[in-house]
């Protein structure tokens, strides 16, 4: 999945959970069912090609989508957060951790790819468990890849407002 539904689903589990080991499980957890949903996923050539080809251009186009992405997702969480009272000093570090945990495999297949150049045994085994069909290998939006990323986060919110 992009990264905002990840942001969402991760802020939720923060604000609800108290607990860094309860967030850091269900955080993982809820990355990996996510991913096996069907949905749409930008393709990162300028990060997979960087150690290569010294591309620059392609790694920063990568890097503002990945930019974009994110700040869209925080701002959902920030719109959500603020009308519902959450952002208080008491559930904020728990919200950001739970961010960080559920974009963690995301993240760090990035930075593999982006300082090994190639789809290390870690990468392989992560994407092993992702969810991909011919249409989301070559980036194409559909309607039902691009809403499923959608109804994840309502339902996100939803349960964060329940």
């Amino acid at each position: 999945m992009i990264f905002s539904p990840h942001i969402v689903v991760g802020a939720v589990i923060g604000a609800k959970i108290h607990n860094l080991g309860l967030i850091i499980i269900l955080g993982l957890l809820t990355h990996f069912i996510m991913d096996k949903i069907p949905h749409w996923d930008y393709l990162w050539p300028g990060v997979k090609n960087f150690k290569k080809t010294k591309n620059f251009n392609g790694l920063f186009s990568d890097l503002l989508k990945m930019a974009a992405d994110g700040t869209f997702g925080f701002l959902i969480v920030f719109l959500a957060s603020w009308h519902g009272n959450f952002l208080n000093f008491d559930y904020l570090p728990f919200i950001i951790f739970g961010v960080f945990i559920s974009l963690l495999p995301d993240i760090t297949i990035g930075l593999s790819w982006l300082l090994t150049g190639r789809a290390t045994r870690y990468v392989r085994f992560l994407e092993k468990y992702h969810y991909f069909k011919e249409n989301e290998k070559e980036g194409k939006i559909t309607f039902f890849n691009i809403s499923t990323e959608i109804l994840v986060i309502i339902i996100a919110i939803i349960i964060l407002f329940s």
